[in-house]
């Protein structure tokens, strides 16, 4: 969309956010902004809190103000900027999550470094990756290539969010025990002063998970935390633990400033000290952030679509997406992208305007301003229950859910995945898993078979109506030709198909009838790799010890190329398409039958018409009703969609039967010779021409026309019903020929 289109876009949405100031869409669009408000504030403390803790402990509150800006600033973009009025955007946990591995393995590699540096360093990637995601998400939405991201392997994205959710159970962990957890370290959780914390809020967290599971209310997530809340707060009066003791007991955030003040800015002179070295060692980890983030994006609005039933357009959300991605990422924020389960809800309740993402801004902004005066009620277990649940929900559907719909290999990588990206490191688990599941892509595509269909002369001619000479010696002799439809993509494994088919076939055939020529039809190939070419090489070199003549059919031109770049020009003969291949090697064979004296030219109109009236007479009176007609080569004869307006009869030359597809190819039909006839089925029907009729070399014909049959059938009903039978006895051998082909395809 051009500069000026997304100005009238931003219009439009003022415009419609000025209707919606309504009464009833003001309540429910506030209700629907302080519930997904209110998650968001739970989780980006949780996120906060995981991200910058240890060497970045000192640092909380600038987390704390660049993730609620962040999701501040999506909330806003998304809710002026896309195409589906209620959406609503906002920081996501899952490349959050990702992103506190790789700033602490970034961290961990500069040991000597300042805390200054360390903050600025993971600062940096921060908004690295969400410029990078939001210049991406433009590109893509500005050339509509949003498509593309769907050709990375389902069980990888599976794999992914499945290892997300185990990162994300271990960051709640973190927040909830105030220690750094691992797969490797689980033993830490059994220490007494945190046991009880943990307990907490994974029990806090498989209640959220069930109640989700069993309740269908909006209010289930935020009344389940609010209550929590009240409890805990109900214990600590019953206890009497002051707010100071639940700190300094791990119970209630650590490191907030005195005074209530939270928001607090990076300084753009810090990047002065950044470690680009460190921070480029984890480029590749943060582009794959950012490729499985995208594909988050896809994702979410098309399963938002189906959820709304309302048409969302792509390329808008992909624009609005990195439009809001590179605001956030200048101030500092994490990616973010539409929130698919509060936006579907929001839907249900019937908030389907702007506010709802206006009012969750308002949350953001209040957190903000309400300073640690307000943050400092939030429980640890709380905030780490929520990423707990969100983990449980994750491996939920991706390591339980898909057991029954997935094969088990691609099961098997989605688990490898999840368990490398916990064990050995997000990009690893990502590259391995990526490349296995090509390997079995590959290794399952190979045990495709390349070769559709097999055929021989005895069951499929060419369109060309031959004499029934010509067309018994044909099918009598069909092992002359041998056929093969191939299909998919033609590589080293699949070409050894089609070479492994030829030899076999060549074996069985040696004693009896060897073919003469072999036909390759590429009609359903997609594409061919160099490595093929070998293959197609040992396919010429054992059909030329043979004397076999190979036949390449509806090549495209990239093919051709691949083939002539590997291997000489003149090894194949390429014709448009197979029934002119067929066309060829049939010539050639009858050419071969006239070498050793069989004569099969086609019998003229009047050899046929006195086979079929057995009295001279009554074909002299036939030809009274004839009228001649003589065209040139090229010239049409019937078109297309035109009313028939009678039998045409060839005296002499050629002519094609064509049929103009819709996309404006040429697909031929029949070439019929001397002796045959056209029309009979626009004569009898009463219906327009369904194909073109044009001469292919200058052509003389006897023309029945509509008026002078009606006038025979008057005037000589016996020659008129002989002259029926015999057309019937045409289009009767015609119908048993295609019936003949249509099996030959089955």
């Amino acid at each position: 969309m051009s500069s000026g289109g997304e100005e009238m876009n931003a219009v439009s949405a003022i415009t419609s956010l000025r209707k919606q100031l309504q009464p009833k869409e003001i309540f429910l669009s506030l209700a629907i902004g302080l519930v997904s408000g209110i998650e968001t504030t739970t989780v980006n403390l949780a996120l906060a809190l995981m991200i910058f803790s240890g060497d970045l402990a000192a640092q909380l509150t600038i987390g704390i103000t660049i993730l609620f800006l962040g999701s501040c600033i999506h909330y806003l973009v998304a809710a002026l900027g896309s195409s589906y009025k209620g959406l609503l955007s906002s920081v996501q946990d899952s490349p959050a999550v990702i992103m506190s591995v790789i700033i602490a393995a970034m961290i961990a590699g500069m040991p000597q470094a300042s805390s200054e540096t360390k903050f600025y360093t993971a600062l940096a990637s921060i908004m690295l990756a969400s410029l990078i995601i939001g210049l991406v998400c433009l590109l893509l939405g500005k050339f509509k290539l949003g498509s593309l991201v769907s050709y990375v392997p389902f069980p990888v994205i599976g794999g992914f969010l499945a290892g997300t959710g185990v990162l994300l159970i271990l960051g709640g962990l973190q927040v909830m025990t105030g220690k750094s957890i691992t797969l490797f370290n689980l033993i830490l959780l059994f220490q007494v002063d945190t046991l009880y914390q943990w307990l907490a809020g994974v029990c806090l967290a498989v209640i959220l998970f069930v109640l989700v599971q069993k309740v269908n209310h909006y209010l289930v997530l935020p009344g389940t935390l609010a209550t929590a809340t009240v409890i805990f707060f109900i214990i600590l009066a019953a206890s009497k633990t002051s707010i100071s003791q639940a700190v300094e007991a791990g119970w209630l955030i650590h490191g907030l400033p005195s005074g209530g003040v939270i928001f607090r800015f990076w300084n753009p002179a810090g990047f002065a000290l950044v470690d680009w070295k460190a921070l480029f060692g984890q480029i590749g980890s943060l582009l794959a952030c950012v490729v499985v983030s995208l594909i988050s994006v896809l994702l979410n609005t098309t399963a938002l679509e189906l959820s709304t039933e309302q048409e969302i357009d792509l390329n808008i959300e992909l624009k609005t997406t990195g439009w809001a991605n590179l605001i956030a990422g200048v101030a500092g924020g994490s990616i973010g992208f539409p929130i698919l389960g509060d936006t579907v809800l929001a839907y249900r309740l019937g908030a389907r305007a702007r506010l709802n993402g206006i009012f969750a801004a308002g949350v953001m902004a209040f957190v903000l301003a309400a300073g640690s005066g307000f943050l400092e009620y939030f429980p640890n277990f709380v905030l780490g229950g929520m990423l707990c649940f969100i983990g449980i929900d994750f491996m939920f559907t991706w390591l339980y859910t898909t057991w029954f719909s997935m094969p088990r290999l691609d099961y098997g990588i989605v688990v490898f995945i999840a368990l490398l990206i916990n064990i050995w490191g997000f990009l690893q688990g990502v590259g391995i898993g990526l490349a296995l599941a090509v390997f079995l892509f590959v290794f399952q595509y190979s045990r495709t078979r390349a070769v559709r269909l097999s055929m021989t002369g005895a069951s499929y001619q060419s369109s060309v109506d031959r004499t029934h000479l010509s067309s018994y010696l044909l099918r009598h002799h069909g092992d002359w030709l041998y056929i093969l439809e191939l299909q998919g993509f033609i590589f080293f494994g699949t070409a050894n198909q089609v070479l492994a088919e030829i030899r076999s076939h060549l074996e069985r055939s040696e004693c009896l009838n060897p073919p003469r020529f072999i036909i390759l039809d590429f009609r359903l190939v997609s594409g061919l790799d160099s490595s093929a070419a070998f293959s197609f090489a040992k396919i010429k070199r054992l059909v030329q010890k043979r004397e076999i003549t190979l036949v390449l059919t509806h090549t495209t031109p990239s093919i051709q190329k691949q083939l002539n770049k590997d291997l000489p020009l003149e090894l194949f003969h390429y014709f448009p398409d197979l029934d002119h291949g067929i066309e060829w090697c049939e010539n050639k064979m009858i050419a071969s039958f006239e070498d050793v004296g069989l004569h099969v030219h086609s019998n003229s109109l009047y050899q046929q018409l006195t086979t079929a009236f057995a009295n001279p007479e009554q074909e002299a009176i036939l030809k009274q009703y004839l009228k001649p007609l003589q065209v040139q080569a090229g010239e049409r004869i019937i078109s297309q969609g035109s009313q028939q307006c009678g039998l045409y009869m060839i005296e002499g030359g050629k002519v094609v039967i064509q049929l103009e597809c819709d996309d404006g190819s040429i697909l031929r039909l029949r070439t019929l010779e001397a002796g045959a006839f056209f029309g009979e089925m626009g004569l009898y029907s009463g219906e327009p021409a369904s194909a073109d009729v044009i001469a292919e070399q200058p052509t003389s014909l006897q023309v029945l026309m509509v008026e002078d049959l009606a006038k025979l059938e008057q005037a000589a009903p016996n020659i008129a019903a002989t002259l029926h039978r015999f057309v019937a006895a045409y289009m009767s051998e015609r119908l048993a020929k295609i019936t003949a082909t249509v099996q030959a395809l089955r």
